[in-house]
């Protein structure tokens, strides 16, 4: 949101009785000898601004950062923090595909759906669609170490995952929204077991510069899917796709 600001220079004495009368606070910008200059949010009525300038209101959520004070981590109370132990399996939020698949989450899932993840690596994304209000959330992979680690990371974040050592075609059951962070080749091998897994929404990602990018969309002609958004890193895609 933008502002006028108006700003005035009186002579020292003028100003104070100024202040006295005024009642409210005022932006004090240079003090000299003899006068001062200062700005307010409204014309002075019998007062000839020297200058009138558009300023920006920095929102509280523009203005408060995270904050790093050696061990110490001051956050404001609208971020969803993520625990994660830096172990072995893919996911500690570093790599633009995870990023990616962060963005998507925030922006396209919806609370109380249920939700899936695939190749869920540390549990990263698992994690995320919990704090964002997923009513359950499955999280599968082939490598044991990422389920050991994902199971550790969910307690980490005192939320409740169902993590099992598994394949897509292993999976009996179907979720509002999934999210497959995977090789690109993977989704050619499964494709047919991924679209078994989600009614409403898909997050697919782990797609590498444009030639593969065509090739992932030249896969999902064979379904009826539309892709709703399309979001790229660092030459890494994702693709934000609905059931027509």
């Amino acid at each position: 949101m933008n502002y006028r600001e108006y700003i005035y220079r009186l002579g020292k004495e003028e100003f104070y009785q100024f202040l006295l009368d005024y009642g409210k606070g005022v932006r004090l910008l240079e003090e000299g000898k003899e006068y001062v200059v200062f700005a307010v949010y409204e014309p002075l009525q019998g007062l000839e601004p020297v200058e009138v300038r558009e300023i920006k209101v920095i929102t509280p959520k523009e203005g408060f950062k995270p904050i790093t004070l050696g061990e110490f981590v001051v956050l404001p109370p609208w971020l969803k923090p993520i625990f994660i132990n830096p172990g072995s399996a893919f996911g500690t939020g570093l790599h633009p595909t995870t990023q990616l698949c962060l963005k998507a989450i925030e922006e396209f899932f919806q609370e109380g759906w249920s939700a899936i993840d695939v190749g869920c690596g540390s549990g990263i994304l698992s994690i995320a669609l919990k704090l964002k209000g997923a009513k359950k959330v499955v999280a599968i992979d082939i490598d044991p170490q990422a389920i050991e680690e994902c199971k550790a990371n969910a307690g980490l974040n005192h939320v409740e995952l169902e993590v099992y050592q598994a394949q897509p075609k292993d999976i009996n059951q179907t979720f509002d929204f999934m999210v497959a962070n995977l090789e690109t080749h993977i989704f050619f091998e499964v494709m047919e077991d991924l679209v078994k897994l989600f009614e409403k929404r898909a997050v697919l990602s782990g797609i590498y510069k444009k030639d593969e990018l065509r090739e992932m969309l030249k896969l999902l002609r064979n379904y009826p899917l539309k892709v709703k958004k399309r979001i790229s890193k660092k030459g890494w895609f994702c693709l934000v796709v609905d059931w027509i």
